[in-house]
């Protein structure tokens, strides 16, 4: 019998009743959406890395615990915010009065109550599109104008 050299037969005998995921640092940083050094950094402050031999794991079940515990609001907090800057109650009014030439996308769609993507070629055809720092701004008056060309 060589001890130590062959791994157990059956593993499934460890693992039954234990519900942990755990990844490698690579992985949880692609799945957290974090780079690697912060991802390693964080998971050292929750307490969720477990060093082998060579490498290290994370428990993924206390990553979301430590998150949910110490997180949670200012992440609902950010949500909330970003959507009351985004969202603009009477978008047709603002538009109308000229207050608001230029739409994105999302708004675009809304205005003129068509699918997104419908919104997307619509505009492009109408030649209104301008990208400013990776934003997509549309043109209200070319749309506008363009979908007035279609009069019958």
């Amino acid at each position: 019998m060589n001890r130590g050299k062959s791994p157990p037969i059956n593993l499934d005998k460890y693992l039954v009743g234990k519900e942990h995921r755990y990844c490698t640092y690579n992985e949880g940083a692609r799945l957290y959406c974090m780079n690697y050094w912060g991802f390693v950094t964080f998971c050292k402050e929750a307490g969720a890395n477990f060093k082998l031999r060579k490498t290290a794991l994370v428990d993924l079940n206390i990553v979301d615990k430590y998150i949910e515990e110490n997180f949670k609001e200012e992440y609902e907090r950010e949500v909330s915010e970003m959507a009351s800057r985004r969202k603009i109650e009477d978008l047709a009014d603002v538009v109308k009065k000229g207050k608001k030439k230029y739409v994105r996308y999302a708004e675009g769609a809304e205005l003129y109550s068509i699918g997104l993507h419908t919104f997307e070629n619509l505009a492009k055809e109408a030649k209104a599109t301008r990208k400013v720092k990776g934003v997509v701004l549309c043109n209200t008056e070319k749309i506008d104008a363009f979908i007035e060309s279609f009069e019958e």
